[in-house]
């Protein structure tokens, strides 16, 4: 990756799934930003992420942190503040208030909402579709596969609509 960093990107476990899924997580490595997860996301029970996986994403800069005291304890209040995001959300929203420039790269309606409402960028995985482009990370074919994938896959929840726009976007360039 060369250039510029252009910030911190914060993932939640949804947008690893999905771009686990995607076969993309060795491409997103190739973004111009720090990626970084939360230690419990990294070891949770719904992440399917081979050892070799998480070796390439480690090789590729993603870091996983151990949060401090302070940023469980804000995770905590996060939680009494909002009591429908799960532990795991709460903990992305800690991570990312201690990162300048972060992203929070999540699929979580109401964790988006709360993010941007602090004036945090909130991004999901179509929005990685596009920074790929953008980089040449990898090719249109792989993007338009890995679109049809989630268009095509019931445990995918993202709109339709907007993978459709990508796919004309990609397929008619």
């Amino acid at each position: 990756m060369d250039g510029e960093m252009r910030g911190t990107i914060v993932l939640d476990a949804s947008c690893l799934i999905d771009l686990h899924k995607g076969n993309l997580l060795h491409f997103v490595t190739e973004l111009p930003y720090r990626l970084i997860v939360p230690f419990p996301i990294r070891h949770s029970e719904v992440l399917y992420l081979t050892d070799r996986e998480w070796q390439i994403l480690d090789h590729g800069g993603l870091k996983t942190f151990d949060l401090s005291p302070e940023q469980v304890e804000d995770a905590l209040n996060i939680k009494k503040a909002y009591p429908k995001l799960s532990a795991n959300d709460c903990l992305c929203l800690a991570l990312t208030r201690c990162h300048e420039t972060a992203i929070l790269l999540t699929g979580d309606k109401l964790l988006r909402q709360v993010a941007a409402s602090e004036g945090f960028s909130v991004h999901g995985v179509l929005w990685v579709i596009d920074e790929l482009k953008s980089v040449g990370a990898c090719a249109n074919a792989t993007l338009i596969s890995v679109l049809e994938l989630w268009l095509n896959d019931q445990a995918v929840f993202l709109p339709a609509r907007e993978i459709e726009v990508r796919l004309r976007r990609l397929q008619h360039p």
